[in-house]
Formats: C-alpha cells, sequence, structure tokens
C-alpha cells in the first residue's frame, strides 16, 4: 500500500492531468476560456491576488531551500529527523 501511495499513485495523478488538459483543449475547446481575467478584475482581489501568490512562492522557494541543505548543516545545529 506505502509503495502504491508515494510510487505510483503520483504518477496516475499526472497522467491524469495530462490527459484531462489535453482533451479539454481539443475535444472542449469553447470552454478553454479566459474567465480568469475576468475574476480578478473584482476590487477586492486587488490586494489580495498579488500577496497570495506571493505567500506561494515563499512556501515553494522555502521547501526549495529546505531540500537543498545538507543534512550536515542541520545535524551541527542540533536538528535532528525526528
Amino acid at each position: 500500500m506505502n509503495l502504491f501511495l508515494w510510487g505510483a499513485l503520483p504518477y496516475i495523478a499526472f497522467t491524469f492531468l495530462i490527459v484531462g488538459t489535453l482533451v479539454r483543449f481539443f475535444y472542449f475547446e469553447r470552454n478553454w476560456t479566459t474567465k480568469s481575467s475576468e475574476f480578478l478584475e473584482k476590487k477586492q482581489l486587488r490586494i489580495a491576488n498579488p500577496l497570495f501568490h506571493f505567500g506561494l512562492l515563499c512556501v515553494i522557494g522555502g521547501h526549495v531551500v529546505g531540500v537543498l541543505i545538507p543534512k550536515t548543516w542541520t545535524a551541527a545545529i542540533g536538528i535532528n529527523d525526528h
């Protein structure tokens, strides 16, 4: 079960993402619109939208930096795996 959840399921989900996007683009062309630009015209989102995206970039950047830090550095300052 562990192998399925962490080994196969991500690839299955990614395959569904790509195939679903291609099917929607080629067979349902009229549904491929830019309604998101109308959504962003609301006054309430002029501040919230950039803040959300900045926060998202910070979270992704933090995870990337966390992966790149060597284990010896974290062990040197007393941070263990648990």
